[in-house]
């Protein structure tokens, strides 16, 4: 058995939840930029960097959530991996930064745990509020050590999790940082890959 946590936003999703809504809806592609180069320098925590561009966001929900449906795919290879994770007893749960009703939009029909944050939806700007009982390193912590702890994810709120797990799985900016550092992982492109390297393990 494994147990198996995910990242949501650039990992279950093809694009990132959270910078779509900054460069579409909130302050563009420019602030986000700024944003994340301010993360990467250590300058600005995940945290922070979220609830800033989530500030700039004015839009209402239902606007917002018909324009995630329409232009953020899901990975179409997540629905059968989580399938497959339950017909072989490995635990699957789903650990984003982000923003809890977008996380449960997309797999809420799924029927698996998930932990995201709130969000306030305020004409003014979103109020992203953060739970750090739903952080990725405290869920990561509770996480009983039955089996190997497995991790996927892809971006900046996923390096915290790296000291917690005991299979790494990664792409984009966090298989870099991985590479950079010399930090043992394996590379992905779907949850078909994912899948193949567990059932080799197994």
């Amino acid at each position: 058995m494994f147990r198996i946590f995910c990242d949501f936003d650039g990992t279950i999703t093809q694009r990132d939840t959270i910078v779509f809504l900054t460069e579409r809806l909130g302050g563009g592609a420019h602030l986000r930029n700024e944003i994340f180069e301010q993360i990467t320098r250590g300058q600005l925590s995940v945290f922070d960097a979220i609830a800033r561009e989530l500030a700039t966001v004015t839009a209402g929900w239902k606007e917002a959530a018909a324009l995630l449906r329409r232009e953020v795919p899901l990975d179409p290879t997540f629905p059968d991996f989580v399938a497959w994770c339950r017909k072989e007893g490995h635990p699957v749960e789903v650990v984003s930064s982000g923003l809890e009703p977008v996380v449960r939009m997309f797999v809420g029909h799924l029927d698996i745990p998930f932990h995201a944050h709130p969000v306030d939806f305020r004409e003014d700007g979103w109020v992203y509020r953060r739970d750090p009982e739903r952080d990725k390193v405290a869920v990561l912590r509770r996480a009983p050590r039955d089996a190997p702890v497995v991790f996927i994810g892809d971006g900046t709120s996923d390096v915290s999790a790296i000291p917690w797990v005991d299979w790494l799985f990664a792409k984009d900016y966090l298989a870099e940082h991985c590479r950079r550092l010399g930090i043992p992982f394996c590379e992905f492109g779907s949850f078909l890959d994912v899948r193949q390297k567990l059932e080799s393990w197994g």
